[in-house]
């Protein structure tokens, strides 16, 4: 808690990208992993400013913010509390205990799945270089905004009657690092429409897992978090990750209604 974590460690020790490491922390903690240090550097502040043998100042910088002032505003954020006041009897602060784990029964829903050898080939949509949450947000308002439109597309709708493809973080460019994600259909043999992005995907085989969710819910990170936890470590496959992770959505499927089927894709290669 001391220390600068470097998330690309964390990842190295658990051989998985940096992306999935978060997005699997995020989905056993129900937090981030940012946010689980933040917290947990701030309930290890409390007993150390209640010791009342080092200065705010020094506390600050043992817990690697830059200054007093970041420190208090985080900490007031937190506990409700300044610092200062934290030294006082009789105020309430909180705390965030290590996170602990307990040994669970699962394996017993069924998983629907198939493998797929798919060639290398191309989604036609919009992408978006993904930076935080709230890029992604407003990517997904801007996509269903020009979608209402058949002159944003430059084109007529008539590609979406076709599944639609939805790649998670993925590096178009690994030598760039150009981590992004697209919406969109895939191209096939038809021609390239004015005013939308190409994205060429390699050849890879994948894991189809299809998923059907309640009315109104879409459940993706629970279906992660099964087949990442239940059918990976069961199977004799590993993530490749020089391909992208994809959910396909079906032309007439309903997402309101009580049997709405989509797919998840999981590159995989053997173990």
């Amino acid at each position: 808690m001391t220390n600068t974590i470097p998330m690309e460690k964390l990842a190295r020790i658990l051989y998985c990208s940096v992306y999935d490491f978060s997005r699997i922390f995020s989905l056993a903690a129900g937090m981030s992993v940012s946010e689980y240090i933040r917290r947990r550097r701030l309930s290890q502040a409390v007993f150390d400013i209640q010791n009342g043998k080092d200065s705010i100042i020094d506390i600050s910088l043992k817990y690697c913010y830059e200054s007093q002032a970041t420190f208090t505003r985080a900490f007031k954020e937190l506990h409700g509390q300044t610092p200062a006041s934290a030294r006082k009897n009789g105020i309430s602060l909180k705390t965030y205990p290590k996170i602990t784990f307990k040994l669970i029964i699962k394996g017993v829903i069924e998983m629907d799945f198939r493998i797929e050898n798919k060639e290398s080939f191309k989604i036609i949509g919009f992408s978006c270089k993904i930076g935080s949450g709230e890029d992604w947000k407003e990517f997904l308002a801007n996509y269903n905004e020009r979608l209402k439109n058949d002159d944003s597309w430059g084109g007529p709708k008539s590609y979406y009657h076709a599944p639609l493809w939805q790649t998670e973080a993925y590096s178009y460019n690994h030598a760039e690092g150009e981590n992004g994600s697209i919406i969109g259909a895939e191209l096939g043999d038809k021609p390239a429409l004015g005013g939308m992005d190409v994205k060429t995907f390699p050849a890879a085989t994948y894991a189809v897992f299809t998923i059907t969710s309640k009315a109104g819910e879409m459940e993706a990170s629970d279906a992660y978090a099964r087949i990442t936890t239940e059918w990976l470590p069961a199977s004799n496959y590993k993530i490749d990750e020089n391909a992208p992770k994809m959910e396909v959505y079906l032309p007439n499927g309903n997402p309101n209604s009580n049997e709405y089927k989509w797919e998840t894709w999981l590159p995989v290669t053997k173990k």
